[in-house]
């Protein structure tokens, strides 16, 4: 297999590379949770996860009003 070969197939799939690379981030910070503030917090935000919730503000966006405009 050489690099552009190798490079296609990359490409072709990061989707999954991206998936993995979160999945990794994610496990690390679950167990710096765990260190921080104890598994039985860490459990109840893992399944909160697994039931598809979020436990953070929704997203927003607030456009920035032009005072220059007369109207």
């Amino acid at each position: 297999m050489d690099n552009k070969e190798n490079k296609e197939n990359i490409e072709d799939n990061l989707d999954m590379v991206n998936y993995i690379m979160l999945s990794r981030i994610y496990d690390v910070l679950v167990l710096i949770a765990n260190k921080i503030v104890g598994s039985d917090d860490v459990a109840k935000l893992v399944n909160y996860h697994d039931q598809g919730y979020i436990l953070g503000p929704m997203p927003s966006y607030k456009a920035e009003e032009d005072s220059s405009d007369p109207a």
